[in-house]
């Protein structure tokens, strides 16, 4: 995870589940939407869909 989305006095005020949840957001976010120049302006599931590398 990026350190900008973990700041130490933000986590304390978490529970478990709710860091969970956190966590869970930040991946779908990292591969479902983050778009990449390299990749020609796709996230990487779409890239990977585009190559037929992924269901």
């Amino acid at each position: 995870m990026k350190t900008e989305s973990v700041y130490l006095g933000h986590w304390k005020e978490c529970t478990r589940d709710e860091v969970l949840v956190l966590i869970d957001d930040y991946i779908h976010w990292h591969d479902h939407e983050r778009i990449k120049r390299s990749l020609g302006w796709m996230s990487p599931v779409q890239y990977r869909q585009s190559q037929g590398m992924a269901a």
